[in-house]
């Protein structure tokens, strides 16, 4: 099937075939201002919620439980969680990636962004916590913020929300804060005169903690009728690890964009992941990146796949790929067969202009 790029509805293709550190307070309206624009994701955390296993031929290989050290497995186990319950990477619902897409959003606009060698840079508006990561001490950073500034954030919306809508986000954050998950990656780190040094990291721990968590009360126009209060997020480390030399840039209203361009507040996990999928292809400067149509589909939907819900998938890719020429992102992409295996791959042609 020939190239076509394709930016119209009616046009889509569908996929058929086949210590120390000061508290600096919260940024003047004039930092705030030069932050307009896009905000940083960590390409490190982005890599562990993008993480799927691609499984054709699982025959002689050791199971996940069999690769982890003594010291992981002991934390699995006094969480409690069953050996066959464990997955690699950072599992979010369409709704806990939109919080953390949110969160992203807030480090970038309350942190000092200029200075990389600083030792507040990327660790919020409050005084961060320093942790030991894998013998290393490091902040996680640590944010303040009214439940409604992040309510307004999730929602993507320019106008007041209600206390239902706050009430909601408030739970979702509860929610990942109770869950655990598996870390496994590199972090490189280029020597002057060449070489690297090559860091391994395995961690079972959660990605954001409640300190003071309280739930406040709210009118039903959405007022906060205690203004006193904030809550406070402890970011894991790896929310701000080498974001300055690893990262994707996203639009700060990304969220508001992708909710217009798929129609719905209600966005699908398959069109989130593509989307993640496409930008971070996009930071790589991939402009016409490929992949083969069954590894898209495990990208996008590992456990659907696994379900053998295949239709299902095809019809929800097909959407995610309409919202993505929508959102922009996304000029065109068609189905090719592979040379060397035969298989179908899907070739996109991404918008390297895309902001």
């Amino acid at each position: 099937m020939s190239s076509n790029k394709r930016k119209k509805k009616n046009n889509f293709l569908p996929l058929t075939g086949g210590a120390g550190l000061g508290f600096t307070g919260l940024p003047d309206e004039a930092k705030k201002e030069e932050k307009k624009g896009k905000f940083k994701r960590s390409g490190h955390l982005t890599d562990q919620i993008l993480k799927y296993t691609y499984p054709p031929d699982e025959s002689g290989q050791l199971s996940l439980w069999e690769t982890l050290g003594d010291g992981t497995r002991t934390k699995i186990e006094v969480a409690g969680v069953e050996r066959s319950e464990i997955v690699e990477g950072i599992k979010l619902t369409p709704s806990e990636t939109k919080v953390i897409d949110s969160l992203c959003k807030l480090l970038h606009l309350n942190s000092q962004t200029a200075e990389p060698t600083d030792k507040d840079y990327y660790t919020g508006n409050s005084h961060p916590e320093l942790v030991d990561y894998k013998g290393e001490t490091t902040p996680a950073p640590k944010l303040a913020f009214t439940l409604y500034e992040l309510t307004k954030e999730y929602a993507g919306i320019d106008k007041k929300v209600a206390g239902k809508e706050i009430e909601n986000v408030a739970n979702i954050l509860v929610g990942l804060s109770n869950k655990q998950f598996l870390l496994r990656y590199k972090e490189e780190t280029h020597k002057k005169g060449g070489g690297k040094i090559v860091k391994e990291l395995e961690i079972f721990q959660k990605i954001i903690t409640l300190p003071t968590f309280r739930m406040r009360e709210y009118s039903k126009e959405g007022i906060e009728l205690s203004k006193t209060e904030e809550t406070l997020v402890i970011l894991h480390p790896i929310f701000r690890r080498q974001i300055d030399s690893k990262f994707i840039l996203y639009p700060n209203d990304i969220t508001k964009r992708t909710i217009i361009a798929y129609g719905s507040p209600n966005i699908s996990e398959i069109t989130i992941r593509l989307r993640d999928y496409l930008m971070r292809e996009l930071s790589y400067k991939h402009f016409e990146p490929e992949i083969g149509l069954e590894r898209l589909y495990y990208q996008l939907a590992e456990k659907w796949m696994k379900e053998s819900r295949k239709t299902k998938i095809k019809q929800y890719t097909e959407k995610a790929m309409e919202t993505m020429i929508n959102l922009g992102l996304l000029e065109g992409y068609n189905i090719q067969t592979a040379k060397t295996s035969g298989e179908p791959k899907v070739v996109f042609t991404l918008n390297k202009d895309f902001k």
